[in-house]
């Protein structure tokens, strides 16, 4: 798996068509557990120089665990409940549908409203997979998990056939430091240290 830092914004801007795009324009804020599951959510992170070159580098095996799970704002029966502020509640199917182990890539930018867009390449099986899902429940919306955090859960209202899943995620250093952790790389593109209880700050 290799990260890149997205240069050509437009052309990712149009890829996040493929989740039909989030219904409101995602912010960041401090805490997880206060955003509306409309909006990108994230923890804080470890901002990254905007001038830092871009970053080709095969993952490293301590790179941070990744899932996406087709999510709703209505309960399921089976599924997780997660608390997304207020009382307001986010429903996750039990098994994700794509892992840290389906993706090919990883990449991060901003399109042109300098909203952070992180995207994961995802393998033959695992479009399949997300095709199969996304089919089988229309209206719903794609949850990103990097570590424990719930980054981002736009919706979709169709089938996702796409290789590849654009998340916001807030602001383009947030989508670069995600894109690194997955990676298993620091700035300077060198692999991260094994990691301890927590794949990701908190």
């Amino acid at each position: 798996m290799k990260v890149t830092r997205i240069l050509t914004r437009s052309a990712l801007a149009l890829a996040l068509l493929t989740l039909a795009a989030c219904q409101t324009a995602p912010e960041q804020q401090q805490q997880a557990a206060t955003q509306p599951a409309d909006t990108a959510v994230a923890a804080p992170v470890t901002p990254s120089s905007p001038t830092d070159p871009q970053v080709t580098q095969p993952a490293a095996e301590q790179g941070a665990p990744v899932a996406v799970f087709v999510a709703d704002m209505v309960q399921q029966d089976g599924w997780l409940e997660v608390s997304v502020g207020g009382d307001a509640k986010l429903y996750l199917s039990p098994e994700p549908v794509v892992t840290r182990a389906d993706l090919t890539g990883v990449q991060a930018g901003a399109d042109q409203q300098a909203q952070g867009l992180l995207a994961l390449i995802l393998s033959d099986e695992a479009r399949v997979r997300v095709q199969d899902a996304t089919a089988r429940n229309p209206n719903k919306r794609l949850a990103l998990v990097i570590g424990r955090t719930l980054m981002a859960a736009p919706s979709y209202a169709d089938q996702v056939s796409s290789d590849q899943l654009i998340f916001p995620v807030g602001t383009e250093s947030n989508a670069t430091a995600a894109a690194r952790a997955i990676a298993g790389v620091d700035e300077s593109g060198a692999p991260l240290p094994p990691p301890g209880s927590e794949a990701m700050p908190q």
